[in-house]
């Protein structure tokens, strides 16, 4: 682990006005312990039970879930996290109005259509983000995860333009969370406010 390359990635982020949240997912206590002493307090979380023993240790950081949800968890996942970004259903955005919680989501969007993965499709987004209105509950931003074969420029311009469409459609100014350790750099360019990397921190 190299403080300079985590201080390249974290400027460059920043020089786009967006956000780099550190994903911990299988690290090490060294390693987390290595983000938190250069300044981080949010982190991206895929698991509550690895996000319990991690909050033991820094409870003055802001929590992310970041992986797919059972809807079993989310009344707990909600009480503990300050972000869920894996929204994806109006069953979940059901569950989240009538919970007394600050945690606020993203709509996750199925960009590529792919059957196999949540999220929203991007054709039912605008109806989705509606229902969500008309719930009583206003999302917070939207999300991807891009297939690994897909094209990065092709996938974050349409997610650019879906967030600037909402912007016209629903006066929407919230995050817009797209970006990996081999993609982030494309996805700022497209507009990204949070970008979620792990691996490449660590080289």
């Amino acid at each position: 682990m190299e403080v300079s390359n985590l201080e390249k990635i974290n400027s460059k982020v920043l020089s786009y006005g967006a956000k780099l949240l550190p994903v911990v997912k299988n690290r090490t206590n060294e390693e987390i312990k290595f983000l938190y002493d250069f300044g981080f307090r949010e982190f991206g979380e895929n698991r509550l039970e690895d996000f319990k023993l991690h909050k033991n240790e820094y409870n003055d950081v802001n929590y992310h879930f970041i992986a797919p949800i059972q809807s079993r968890k989310l009344n707990e996942i909600s009480r503990n996290f300050h972000y869920i970004h894996t929204v994806s259903r109006i069953k979940e955005v059901n569950i989240l109005k009538n919970i007394d919680t600050k945690c606020k989501f993203l709509l996750q969007i199925n960009i590529d259509d792919d059957p196999k993965k949540s999220g929203v499709k991007k054709e039912e987004i605008y109806s989705f983000f509606e229902q969500c209105i008309d719930i009583g509950v206003t999302p917070n931003g939207i999300m991807t995860i891009p297939n690994i074969d897909s094209e990065p420029k092709i996938v974050f311009s349409n997610m650019q333009k879906i967030n600037d469409e909402l912007k016209i459609k629903f006066g929407h100014k919230g995050e817009l969370s797209m970006g990996m350790s081999n993609d982030y750099e494309v996805a700022l360019d497209y507009g990204a406010t949070i970008v979620r990397i792990g691996t490449k921190l660590f080289k």
